[in-house]
């Protein structure tokens, strides 16, 4: 019999999102193996600080993990990975906005 995680390998990215939407902890883990090296690199090319990115990618996947059957998909002509692409762009820019925010005057 083959594994979970072998089975869940084989899926998609929009199928995962889907079983995320479920409460499929493996499903979800297995769409964070996949997809976090190149969300982080991606992250890492607009910004330069690590703390940022890392709490840009912590923050991106909770918002996964929490509105995953907000998911619309191919329905609208959309991929998971550009949906999750969407979640982070829109964390970094939040989280420069902090950053200036909290930033004091020279």
């Amino acid at each position: 019999m083959r594994s979970v995680r072998a089975a869940l390998h084989e899926l998609d990215e929009e199928r995962l999102v889907r079983l995320v939407a479920k409460g499929d902890r493996a499903a979800f883990e297995e769409l964070y193996r996949r997809t976090s090296p190149w969300m982080a690199v991606r992250l890492r090319r607009r910004c330069a600080d690590e703390q940022i990115v890392a709490e840009v990618m912590q923050e991106t996947y909770l918002a996964v993990w929490r509105a995953a059957g907000a998911f619309a998909g191919a329905a609208v002509g959309g991929t998971a990975t550009g949906w999750l692409w969407t979640i982070a762009a829109r964390r970094l820019v939040d989280a420069f906005r902090r950053r200036a925010h909290h930033a004091e005057p020279p």
